[in-house]
């Protein structure tokens, strides 16, 4: 008998731990529950398969001799290129065009890359197909010898912008060379997600792919100290990488330096270059010698492949293949339909193809 009573006690006593833990796990879910509600931002609108994309629009200048500015002589009325309103605002026009392309509706937010200065982006959000969403500008100027720079836009109504900064590149041993500088933009969607935005513009080969190398990985170093800071910070951060590196996802500034691999063999750090599978099908974004190179790309941390509250949409993103961004040639070849090859004006949308991806939120 004392020993059923015992037992009895026992179970008594189990049932209130189980209790206990029951309530304690409710608690928590509660709390987490309540913090994800006060993270909300209710003056935003909830995003679902929200467009992001990256392009680089081939000297978007305006028309305007900037006198501080020899980089843009070219592009004047009177210039070597004859660079007319008309131009600049038939130019504008295609780019808002392209922004809507891939999913038939503005983008969530936009990066670019030679771009002259910020007017151009001013001018760019007030074309017919964009004014009518609420677009801010996140630019810097830079120091780069061609006097282009890298910009942002966002939709302020969409995504909140929280800060701003750019990352200034210095290549060890050149203490006067100049390029773009690394624009980084902080921001929030509607259900309280961090995301942190890198656009980048990264140094030319002009003077040969190996000779200018190091250029290009002192790049990947300053954004990838920056990375680092941030997943120290936070090893769930939100970040996604977009830009015209000049060097392909398997070369070693991309592959190497930035840590940017694919799905299958990442390791703790790692970034996930969703483009990897392009290059191993032998697609680009620019033709360069009669060879497609994809220089153009979108990388991001791994938090943004886990499907939870941001996450990029299939795990995967795409270059964007219109056939009116294209020039066939007679024997069907084709290449990016160019604005200009040398001075003579061709009156096509860039030399590049833009990149995209789908954001979405749980």
């Amino acid at each position: 008998m004392k020993f059923l009573s015992l037992s009895f006690v026992v179970v008594l006593f189990s049932c209130g731990n189980n209790s206990e833990n029951s309530s304690e796990n409710n608690f928590q879910q509660a709390e987490s529950k309540n913090q994800q509600e006060k993270n909300m931002n209710p003056n935003l609108e909830p995003i679902e398969n929200e467009l992001v994309v990256f392009y680089n629009v081939e000297n978007l200048f305006d028309i305007i001799d900037d006198t501080e500015n020899d980089g843009d002589d070219d592009f004047t009325p009177d210039g070597p290129k004859e660079w007319t309103l008309e131009r600049y605002n038939k130019k504008l026009v295609h780019i808002a065009e392209v922004l809507r392309m891939p999913a038939g509706k503005n983008p969530i937010f936009a990066g670019f890359c030679e771009i002259e200065n910020r007017k151009v982006l001013e001018d760019l959000i007030q074309t017919e197909d964009l004014k009518s969403t609420s677009y801010k500008i996140v630019h810097f100027d830079s120091d780069d010898r061609r006097g282009i720079d890298v910009g942002f836009i966002y939709d302020s109504n969409r995504f909140e912008k929280t800060a701003e900064e750019k990352l200034i590149v210095k290549i060890n041993g050149e203490p006067d060379f100049r390029t773009r500088d690394i624009l980084h933009v902080t921001g929030k969607v509607s259900n309280g997600e961090e995301l942190h935005v890198f656009v980048n513009h990264w140094s030319s080969r002009r003077e040969g792919q190996k000779e200018t190398e190091y250029r290009r990985v002192a790049s990947a170093e300053t954004l990838r100290k920056r990375v680092d800071e941030l997943l120290a910070e936070n090893p769930d951060v939100n970040i996604l990488i977009m830009g015209d590196f000049n060097d392909t996802p398997i070369d070693k500034s991309i592959r190497e330096t930035l840590r940017g691999r694919a799905m299958h063999e990442l390791s703790k750090g790692d970034l996930v270059n969703f483009m990897l599978s392009e290059q191993k099908n032998e697609e680009g974004t620019i033709v360069h010698d009669g060879e497609w190179n994809l220089v153009d790309q979108l990388i991001v941390s791994q938090n943004l492949v886990k499907e939870q509250e941001l996450y990029v949409v299939k795990n995967n993103a795409h270059i964007l293949k219109n056939e009116k961004l294209f020039f066939t040639f007679r024997n069907g070849d084709q290449k990016p339909s160019a604005t200009y090859g040398g001075n003579k004006y061709y009156g096509g949308y860039s030399d590049h193809l833009p990149v995209y991806l789908l954001l979405n939120t749980k």
